[in-house]
């Protein structure tokens, strides 16, 4: 018996975030045996834009709550 449920599919955010020296952030997955790697992510909230999303992610996953927009991709 196939023990996985299907989760439904959420709108989801990524984050690209660059320091002054325009160096990308990733990082290391603690919960993952393949080490794996990834930028900051997450899914949409009900009530909530993207970009709340985004940031409440990026909070969430590394603790930085300040940041400057540069750009907003569809």
């Amino acid at each position: 018996m196939n023990e996985n449920k299907q989760l439904p599919l959420r709108i989801g955010v990524g984050i690209v975030l660059l320091n002054r020296e325009n160096n990308v952030f990733v990082g290391k997955r603690i919960d993952n045996p393949k080490n794996s790697w990834q930028m900051p992510q997450g899914g949409v909230d009900q009530n909530e834009n993207f970009l709340q999303a985004a940031k409440r992610e990026l909070e969430e996953e590394t603790g930085i709550k300040s940041v400057k927009l540069i750009k907003e991709l569809d």
